[in-house]
Parts: structure tokens; C-alpha cells; sequence
């Protein structure tokens, strides 16, 4: 048992605290070799929602949006007895670790808020137990929810007992701990679903994946209603001018239904398909171009309805006049190691391209800014484009308001200024004519320049991309944060840092690409990033100003231990928790201390190899846990090889200028303008999305009538599923696979077609 004795300050606060200088919980999860917290007897300040309270007498446990932590505090008056479920709390206290559990001993506490909703995390027992118990240690101490699970006993619950569970992905430890509403219930006799916080528990070294244990808190975290559950996300894809294909699972056989129309209600029908299933699939037709809809699907069987979150989608443009993306540097590139007719705009004069754009505004103009001084031109552009009658609307951040802010403001401009919480609000980006009834015009601008005049001597990128639904995408964040939708701001209403919510869609087909779009904190981008640095098979590059997170360096060193080519460039090696020197003891890694501050904040993946996912990163967003869990942050995920080469035509600049001697490889790529053209050989492309969960697409052509397999494989190669079988028509196949439930893991696709084979890899993460 613990043999601790308190000294504990007790403060219970029921307004809003934002002054202390808080720690992410990610932060503290980073372990030894031995799976021992590497900052144990050190003090954090942490803040977030309690998921366990005084279920367990002590420990509880809390989590913010992106880990959680056991808080060990036993007694009258102390942390356990003192708070509830949903409560907001931060805690002071001594990072510890007691048989396997991390955890905190506080020596103070306060309640800012309660009725917090804490929605568990899905996993499966394999994923739990696959978990960095030596390294970043993501779901212990979090709130997770296993589905399927079968007990090997049968009777009523014991308390202070252990059961071994199983869910056809591996088996772990379900413990019922006595004291719970659960002592004495039976235990179901068929599957069940469970919620509960993960704990952990081993005597003895290494505290590795068998101390993982399952902690339900009450009887309602036993789930057997038989209700369909619909497991998220709720995917949108296939999108056409005229319709758009949802997917989505149920943990149950249930029928298949959406409802959708041009608002909330959803005035505009519903679609229904009576077979039972687990795997949905239902296609929404008959649309308008360039309309935003919004839908919400549903599954019911003979036990009740389940429904999904509301969701929304844009259809596609015909035009072919949208769809661009131009990308802007502001110095150097290596134009030797461009496609032919593809080199990289380098010294490019922001202000003169951003001028530009205010110039060309028709009807409206919203920015958001993170810095805006010295300069004078913009702000003259600005002033002209109101009193022309463009509507100008400015979101800024907390900071001291510096001079060119300020003439705007003198100038009768409107802001929205962030208030005194944890975090800035980091954004560069501009949305042109986003508010107007003409969807051709819409312009984002972004990427890592801020608009500043003396920062010249900084290497940075833009990004600007003519596009009406991601320019409505961008309007919805700005407006989160301007607090209305509407010419004039509303300070009571705006949000901002944690207080936002993950309210616009990601995934866009612009100009023929593939486009994601996310914003932190809301939309959890770190783990977008990763996924995406999961997918590198033979290059990930990187130039970052600040590089902090360590499952973004340890996820880089694995794909470069896989077969990739890994290189990368820090500016702030110094920064605390730089993974500066991790990485250069790894791959090639390099301290940006020549020249102007490095300000970037792109990654590339597989830029030569245009079946390869190649894939650029970039905007606002540091890998850092300051921009995933407090700062106003915009990225983009941009799939395209034409694009991924000019940012490798930059990073080549940057890698030789700091003596870096390596092989690029350029790929010859010949673009096909009409994609009805016949094709001349037969040819398998890489599926889409992916990483995937559950839905993805896999495409191949064929010139001519012929007998073709295609099949699934594991890591182990052996064969888990035929995707297709038989005679392919001349032109593309396109085959949208569900994952039928498989576990999480990297698998190969292969067609055999005569004597032709290709095999390409996916990646299912759940």
C-alpha cells in the first residue's frame, strides 16, 4: 500500500483560473527503459477533466484532450474525496510512479469548472498493449473503451479480483475493484463492451505491457445494451459535383440510414437501406455544385436507434478555372532538383504577392494574425480596400498591440483580440472573399510568415489556394474565434485555445488533389501529423523552427530504421524538450545556426515517388506541445507530388547550406490532363485515405478485358482477405474496401493480372 503523508494546500476555485503556466500531461508520460517516468520526484502543474474520482477510494484519474494521469491523494478533504466526474481541475504536484502507475502526488489542487464530458478513447486490447511502455506512454491513465470483450468466468463480480479478458486482438486484465457499484453484479455471459480508466500494475522490472489493467468505475461501464453503436469517424468521401459516398460501422448489426439537407434540420429527406450490417455504406445523390450539406447517419436494429455527430460536407466544383495552389518562399531554392516545368517560386517578396491579394478583393477580407508591424503598404491596402467597401475583419492575439495593428484600429477597424489564457493565438492566415455569393473568387492564404517588416531575414513559406470549401472551412474557425457571423466581433461568444471544437471538416479534392485541413487545439493535429509520417516509405524531410513533441521524433526514427531516408533541420535546438539531440544521434539532423532565424514549420514525405503518398505539412503549427494543446493553430496536409518536389527543392537548399551531402532522387513524372483517356498499361494506384479507419479506396486500370486478382496481406505476408476477383473492364476499377474488422497494423495490397504483379502498402489505424 502507499505510505505517504500529506502536506496539501486545499483550494476549491469556481471561476475560470488561466495564470499559472501549466504542463501538457502528454509531457509527463515519457519513460525509461524500465518504464519509469524519466522527470519522477520533479513538480508539474497540470490541468484537465476528472474521468475516475473517489470511485476507487485513490487513485483518481484525469486527462486532458491529449493523455491522462493517475492524481494519488487518499483521505477526508483531500483530491480522491474532493472533486467529482467532469469536473476541471488543475493540480500542482511530485511526478511519481508507484508497481507500473504513473502518477501524481499534488500538493494542491483547485475545481475551475465541472459537468465536463469525457468521451472514452476506442481502442482495442492489441493497441493498449502495443502502447511505448519504454518511451511515450499514449493511453495509460486515459478514460478508453473496449468493445466486443468476452470474460473467462462467469457468476458475479469479486472485488480486489482480476479477470482475464479477450476481444480477438490479444487478452488482458479486467480488475473489479472492491467498493464499485460492480461488486456482486453478474457478469454477462455473452460479449460486452467495457468502460474504464487503464491503469496499471507489476511488482518488479521492466513495467512493461502485462501490468496494463482495465479499471470499470461503476455498472453502467459494463455496456451490453444491443443497441448498433456507430464507432467514429462517419466518413464522407467519393465527392462529386452532384453526390458524395458516407461509410461508417456499428459495433452491432443495424440497417443503414442518413439524413441530410442545406441546414441542421436536415429538411431534405432521408435515404435508408433495411439490410443489417456492420459495415455501412449509403451514397447521397442528386446535389448541387459548391454546396455546403449537412447530414447525420443512423443505425437501428430490434433494441433501439444509435446516431452519429451532426457532420457536414461540400460538393465539388465543375469549374475548371479553381483549384489552384501557389507556394511561395522567400529565399533560396535548389531549382536543380525540380521536376521539369515544376520549380519552386524562391525569393519571392511576401508583401508584394499579399498586396496582391488585398488588392484584388471584391466584398470581404478576414484575417487572423499572430504579428502585424512596420508594415505601412498593407495597412494603406487595407484601409483602401474599406473604404472601397470590402468588409475587413481581424482576429489578433493577446499580445501588446504593436504599430501596424494599430493603425487599423485607428483607422476604425474592428479586432477580436485573444484573451489572457494559456497559449497565443499563432495563426497567419487571410480567407478573400470567402463571405460573397461567388465561388470562384474564394482565396486562403497561410503558411509560417508572419506579417511583420523586419523579418526579412527569416526563411519561411506561404501557402495561398483558390478553393469555396476550404475558404468556408477557414471563415468557420475565424468566426469561432470572432465570436459571431456577422460584420461586428462578439467578444462573450468568441473561443479560443482549448475552448474550441473540432467543428469544420477535413478532407477536400482541390484542383485534383488531396487536400486535410486541421486546427489546434480542437482537431488533435498531432496525431494527423503523425499518421501522415507514418505513411513515409522512402523519404521524410523537415524544417521546423521549434520540434518538441517526442512521438513525432520517435515515429521519424522508426520509418528511417524501416528503409527511408530521414533528414531534418531545428532552429530552436534549445527550446526545453527539444528533440534536437534525440534525432541527430538517429538520422541526419541538423542546428539551423547560420543565417536568418529558420521560421518553417513544413514536413515532406516521399516527395519522389508520385505512387508513394507523397505528402507536404505545413502552416502555422510547430510540432510542439505548445501548439497541439493551447496555441490557435491552421496546418495543412497536401497530397501532391508536384507540390511535396518544391518543398524538396527548398529543404535541398537548406540541407547543403548546412553541409549536408546526400542523394535527392527526382521523379519523371508526365501529367494526364484528361483522366478519360484510355489507359495504355495496366497500372495499381496507392489507396486513399491512408492511414485509414475504417474506409478506404484502391484503384487500378486496365487496358484491355482480363482476369484479375487482388488481395490483401499482413505484415506476416500471409493472405487475409480477396478484395477482387475476376474479369476487370478496360479503364479504372475502384473498389472501396472496409477494414471488417481487422486489428491496426500495416498491411500490402498485391494484383496479379497474367505475368503482371504490384503490391503497394496501407496503414489501418484505429
Amino acid at each position: 500500500m502507499h505510505r505517504i503523508i500529506y502536506s496539501m494546500t486545499i483550494v476549491l476555485i469556481l471561476f475560470n483560473v488561466s495564470y499559472a503556466q501549466f504542463t501538457p500531461i502528454s509531457a509527463l508520460r515519457n519513460n525509461n527503459s524500465s518504464g519509469v517516468p524519466v522527470d519522477t520526484g520533479k513538480v508539474f502543474t497540470v490541468t484537465g477533466n476528472v474521468s475516475v474520482a473517489n470511485e476507487f477510494n485513490s487513485p483518481s484519474y484525469m486527462q486532458d484532450h491529449d493523455a491522462g494521469i493517475a492524481v494519488y491523494a487518499r483521505g477526508a478533504g483531500l483530491f480522491s474525496a474532493s472533486v467529482k466526474i467532469g469536473d476541471s481541475v488543475r493540480v500542482t504536484g511530485t511526478l511519481a510512479h508507484f508497481n507500473g502507475l504513473t502518477q501524481l502526488y499534488p500538493t494542491s489542487f483547485a475545481r475551475l469548472d465541472s459537468q465536463k464530458t469525457i468521451e472514452p478513447l476506442f481502442l482495442t486490447i492489441a493497441e493498449i498493449k502495443a502502447q511505448n511502455w519504454n518511451a511515450y506512454e499514449a493511453y495509460e491513465g486515459t478514460l478508453v473503451r473496449v468493445n466486443n470483450i468476452t470474460v473467462s468466468a462467469s457468476g458475479n463480480w469479486v472485488g480486489n479480483t482480476n479477470y482475464t479478458i479477450a476481444d480477438g486482438t490479444g487478452t488482458t486484465l479486467l480488475r473489479i475493484t472492491n467498493g464499485t457499484t460492480l461488486v456482486g453484479q453478474p457478469i454477462p455471459t455473452g460479449a460486452f463492451d467495457v468502460i474504464a480508466a487503464l491503469g496499471a500494475y507489476k511488482t518488479s522490472v521492466p513495467y512493461d505491457a502485462s501490468s496494463y489493467q482495465l479499471l470499470p468505475r461503476f455498472i453502467a461501464d459494463i455496456v451490453t445494451d444491443n443497441k448498433p453503436l456507430i464507432i467514429l469517424p462517419v466518413i464522407a468521401s467519393n465527392i462529386t459535383p452532384t453526390s458524395f459516398k458516407i461509410f461508417y460501422e456499428t459495433l452491432r448489426d443495424g440497417d443503414t440510414e442518413v439524413r441530410y439537407g442545406l441546414t441542421t434540420s436536415l429538411e431534405m429527406g432521408m435515404l435508408k437501406d433495411a439490410s443489417l450490417t456492420k459495415n455501412h455504406s449509403i451514397t447521397v445523390s442528386g446535389l448541387n455544385q459548391l454546396t455546403k450539406y449537412y447530414f447525420k447517419v443512423y443505425s437501428t436494429n430490434t433494441a433501439g436507434t444509435s446516431e452519429g455527430p451532426l457532420e457536414s460536407v461540400t460538393t465539388a466544383s465543375t469549374n475548371p478555372s479553381t483549384g489552384a495552389i501557389n507556394i511561395y518562399f522567400n529565399t533560396t531554392v535548389d531549382q536543380t532538383a525540380a521536376i521539369p516545368g515544376n520549380t519552386a517560386k524562391g525569393n519571392v517578396v511576401f508583401t508584394d504577392k499579399l498586396l496582391e491579394r488585398i488588392n484584388s478583393a471584391s466584398y470581404s477580407i478576414d484575417m487572423a494574425l499572430y504579428s502585424f508591424y512596420n508594415q505601412n503598404t498593407i495597412v494603406n491596402a487595407l484601409i483602401a480596400a474599406k473604404n472601397r467597401g470590402v468588409k475587413v475583419r481581424i482576429v489578433y492575439d493577446k499580445r501588446t498591440t504593436q504599430n501596424s495593428m494599430q493603425s487599423l484600429i485607428n483607422a476604425g477597424f474592428l479586432i477580436s483580440k485573444r484573451p489572457n489564457i494559456n497559449g497565443i493565438m499563432h495563426n497567419k492566415f487571410f480567407v478573400f472573399d470567402g463571405r460573397d455569393t461567388d465561388v470562384t473568387n474564394d482565396w486562403v492564404w497561410t503558411g509560417s510568415w508572419n506579417v511583420s517588416g523586419d523579418e526579412s531575414g527569416w526563411l519561411n513559406n506561404v501557402v495561398e489556394i483558390n478553393d469555396y470549401a476550404l475558404a468556408q472551412a477557414y471563415t468557420k474557425e475565424f468566426e469561432e474565434m470572432w465570436g459571431s457571423n456577422t460584420d461586428s466581433p462578439n467578444s462573450s461568444a468568441a473561443k479560443f485555445g482549448p475552448a474550441k471544437s473540432d467543428n469544420t471538416p477535413h478532407f477536400f479534392t482541390i484542383g485534383g488533389r488531396e487536400v486535410q485541413l486541421y486546427f489546434s487545439p480542437s482537431d488533435q493535429t498531432n496525431s494527423k501529423i503523425k499518421n501522415t509520417l507514418s505513411t513515409a516509405d522512402s523519404s521524410l524531410f523537415f524544417a521546423l523552427l521549434s520540434f518538441t513533441r517526442s512521438d513525432l521524433a520517435s515515429e521519424i526514427v522508426a520509418r528511417k530504421n524501416n528503409g527511408a531516408v530521414a533528414r531534418g533541420i531545428i532552429d530552436n535546438v534549445n527550446d526545453s524538450g527539444s528533440q534536437y539531440l534525440f534525432l541527430k544521434s538517429n538520422i541526419e539532423a541538423f542546428d539551423h545556426n547560420i543565417g536568418g532565424t529558420l521560421h518553417h514549420k513544413y514536413g515532406v514525405v516521399d516527395a519522389s515517388y508520385p505512387s508513394s503518398n507523397p505528402f507536404v505539412i505545413t502552416g502555422s503549427h510547430n510540432w510542439s506541445n505548445a501548439a497541439e494543446n493551447d496555441n490557435d493553430e491552421n496546418t495543412l496536409i497536401i497530397k501532391d507530388i508536384f507540390i511535396a518536389n518544391q518543398f524538396m527543392q527548398e529543404f535541398k537548399r537548406r540541407y547543403n547550406d548546412l553541409g549536408g551531402t546526400g542523394t535527392f532522387v527526382v521523379p519523371t513524372y508526365v501529367s494526364v490532363k484528361d483522366e478519360n483517356l484510355a489507359p495504355t498499361n495496366i497500372q495499381l494506384y496507392q489507396n486513399f485515405p491512408n492511414p485509414f479507419n475504417p474506409v478506404t479506396t484502391i484503384t487500378f486500370t486496365m487496358p484491355t478485358e482480363k482476369f484479375v486478382s487482388l488481395s490483401l496481406f499482413n505484415s506476416l505476408g500471409q493472405n487475409v482477405k480477396t478484395l477482387f476477383e475476376g474479369e476487370a473492364q478496360p479503364g479504372k476499377t475502384v473498389i472501396d474496401f472496409k477494414a471488417d474488422g481487422l486489428p491496426s497494423g500495416v498491411y500490402y495490397y498485391q494484383i496479379t493480372a497474367g505475368d503482371f504483379h504490384s503490391t503497394k502498402k496501407m496503414i489501418l489505424m484505429k
